[in-house]
């Protein structure tokens, strides 16, 4: 994606997020404008947004790498069970992570190597014994930042409009369906302020120039 954003966005500084490796983090217009159907919620996901490979942060990757033995007791007896196959070779810059670099995993028929048959993350799983083992982005979605903007990354799976697909004139806004995400993202103060920001941009919405 290209590193430019809507003038727009530059009105809307979040400051009370716990992300302290960004020194400014903008809200995308999108973000406040999205609408989602009535019955749209985040416990109806299909997977479908891990039907490739996922992006996360190199040293996640490290970690997830030295807890493969836990993590291999969670993996159905087809799925890839060498950890060195588990991430793509090259990382790549990324300032939307902590570390600065981030590194997808690999896809194993069409899928993130992690997933299993049931369509669960076995990080997921895993975590009953290690807490915080799925990738900060992956628990996120649909809720991204990209380029400092926190956004709405939709495009995976544009249909599903029963989890993450926004619908025009709908009836709930991000903050109705993504609170969890959102605040597993920006902390409870960050959410707070987004709640002001929310209530601001409808209102001058509402106001005629």
């Amino acid at each position: 994606m290209p590193d430019t954003q809507p003038q727009d966005d530059n009105r809307y500084i979040l400051r009370d997020h716990h992300l302290d490796y960004f020194t400014e983090l903008r809200v995308s217009t999108e973000l406040l404008t999205a609408r989602f159907a009535r019955t749209c919620a985040s416990s109806s996901c299909s997977a479908r947004c891990c039907r490739d490979e996922v992006l996360g942060d190199i040293k996640h990757r490290d970690r997830v790498i030295a807890e493969a033995p836990l993590i291999v007791q969670y993996m159905e007896p087809a799925q890839e069970h060498d950890p060195a196959r588990w991430f793509e070779p090259e990382d790549e810059p990324d300032l939307d992570f902590p570390s600065g670099r981030a590194v997808n995993t690999t896809a194993v028929n069409g899928a993130c190597v992690f997933l299993d048959s049931r369509r669960l993350c076995v990080l997921q799983l895993a975590e009953e014994k290690s807490p915080g083992l799925k990738p900060f982005y992956c628990r996120a979605y649909p809720v991204a930042i990209d380029h400092g903007r926190v956004t709405l990354d939709a495009d995976w799976c544009p249909e599903e409009t029963q989890c993450c697909g926004p619908v025009e004139g709908g009836e709930l806004t991000m903050l109705d369906v993504y609170e969890f995400e959102l605040v597993h993202t920006l902390g409870e103060a960050g959410v707070h302020e987004l709640r002001r920001i929310a209530n601001a941009s409808a209102e001058s919405e509402r106001t005629p120039p």
